[in-house]
């Protein structure tokens, strides 16, 4: 079972600093920014950012609760926050993300460096021969749209890549 942060507070995280960068951001660029975060953090913390499925479609990993949240903006830049219901209140409230100042820092290093490529680069990176969405889309030369890439199988990827 997942122990990660909720994925639509690391989408307002990726927004945030794209804005600081005056990057804007697509749903389908937020979507992969989402999984390579969540693979780098995975490798160098040993414990998932997101705790939530990634799942293999067209274009790469997708993470359906961030995709759904701003799926009404298409290929536009997203100019709002991801919110949820406040369970105590009822109210609706930006989702906050909470990280260590070491966090920060990696964290929005290495968002400033994917939010740098343009999307077609970004699902090129997403979609390399023997990684983990190209593993699941392709399992058993069968194409399985929607199935979960496991943190198995993108930990052994990051982990790979960072060794060389």
């Amino acid at each position: 079972m997942k122990t990660g942060n909720d994925p639509r507070a690391i989408a307002n995280f990726i927004l945030d600093v794209g804005d600081a960068l005056g990057r804007p951001t697509s749903n389908l660029v937020l979507n992969k920014v989402s999984y390579f975060l969540h693979g780098a953090y995975l490798a160098h913390y040993g414990r998932p950012l997101i705790d939530a499925r990634i799942e293999a479609w067209d274009y790469g990993p997708v993470i359906r609760e961030i995709y759904h949240e701003f799926k009404h903006y298409k290929e536009r830049p997203i100019k709002t926050r991801a919110q949820r219901i406040n369970r105590q209140t009822g109210d609706k409230e930006v989702c906050a993300y909470s990280f260590s100042t070491d966090e920060i820092i990696f964290l929005r290093e290495i968002t400033a460096a994917y939010l740098n490529l343009r999307p077609g680069a970004l699902v090129e990176l997403s979609h390399v021969p023997d990684g983990p969405w190209h593993e699941v889309w392709f399992h058993n030369d069968r194409v399985n749209p929607g199935m979960e890439i496991s943190d198995a199988l993108i930990l052994k990827h990051f982990n790979n890549k960072a060794r060389h």
